[in-house]
């Protein structure tokens, strides 16, 4: 997703064997991974921390 301070990009992948890979990056930077370890957004701490990363681009 395009907007004027911040390019956001939600990745997935489905694989056949495991629940697949999904990534979220906030301008470039990669603010979560399943695919590097950080599992499944299945927490209120690891949303967070991709909704901090969204707001703080956001407001620039």
């Amino acid at each position: 997703m395009k907007f004027p301070n911040a390019d956001i990009k939600f990745s997935y992948e489905a694989t056949p064997n495991i629940s697949g890979f999904f990534e979220v990056e906030v301008n470039g930077e990669l603010v979560h991974s399943k695919k590097n370890g950080q599992g499944h957004v299945d927490t209120p701490e690891k949303l967070q921390a991709i909704l901090s990363k969204v707001e703080a681009a956001l407001a620039k």
